[in-house]
């Protein structure tokens, strides 16, 4: 496939998710929570199979990564955050998830109905957010986490760790990979390489929350989780 008409594909994908998220997002009001998360993640899996039929990009994970993605519930999963679709591949894996999400995808009026819906977004108070995302965890939904806050961003955030310290919930690090990298901060939106982009994931060993929901427990356990993704 010629570099050209990998840009046209990678045109048609943004379009396919244009054209999806707008008769969705009325529908998306009506709708109990637990479908949306359903129709998306349906979504994503769809689109994770269109890519690997059409070769713009395949996701490669060993057995155990994939049976422990399968098998997550009631989980924080922490990724190191490298591109724009990092949160479509990780959810057309995981069972039922959502993600806390920053309050500028509300900027966007096609999407934010379903972000607000689907999603945890920033924009509430810490106290507010903790008890949410506590219920959830507690119903066996996994909430993604990229400590980063951004893409290829420089500082991990505390709080993945204060969230699993203050719920008791378990924390699964997932390292992803890009080669090439695409949809990140340096490269403009088609960019897709000249070859099929080869995704790599890699579930890391679980770790489980000790000590109290303070800033040095807080601090100790987010080196940790960076340390493990390689930060």
């Amino acid at each position: 496939m010629t570099v050209r008409l990998r840009y046209v594909l990678a045109a048609l994908f943004f379009f396919l998710y244009g054209a999806f998220a707008l008769p969705f997002a009325p529908v998306v009001l009506v709708m109990p929570v637990s479908w949306v998360r359903a129709v998306i993640r349906a979504f994503y899996r769809s689109f994770r199979l269109l890519a690997r039929w059409t070769g713009l990009y395949r996701v490669e994970a060993d057995r155990e990564t994939l049976q422990t993605l399968e098998n997550c519930r009631g989980r924080i999963v922490v990724m190191n955050h490298v591109s724009l679709i990092d949160i479509c591949i990780i959810l057309s894996l995981l069972p039922d998830s959502t993600a806390i999400a920053k309050a500028a995808v509300l900027k966007n009026p096609a999407l934010a109905a379903v972000a607000r819906k689907m999603f945890i977004v920033n924009d509430e108070s810490p106290e507010r957010i903790l008890a949410a995302c506590g219920q959830l965890l507690a119903q066996g939904v996994n909430i993604v986490i990229f400590p980063q806050g951004t893409r290829g961003g420089d500082k991990f955030h505390r709080g993945a760790a204060r969230l699993a310290l203050a719920t008791g919930a378990e924390v699964l690090p997932v390292r992803i990979a890009y080669d090439p990298v695409i949809l990140d901060k340096r490269h403009p939106w088609y960019y897709v390489g000249d070859r099929t982009i080869r995704i790599s994931l890699a579930a890391l060993p679980i770790v489980r929350p000790e000590g109290e929901a303070d800033f040095r427990h807080a601090k100790e356990l987010t080196k940790k989780l960076s340390s493990l993704l390689h930060f």
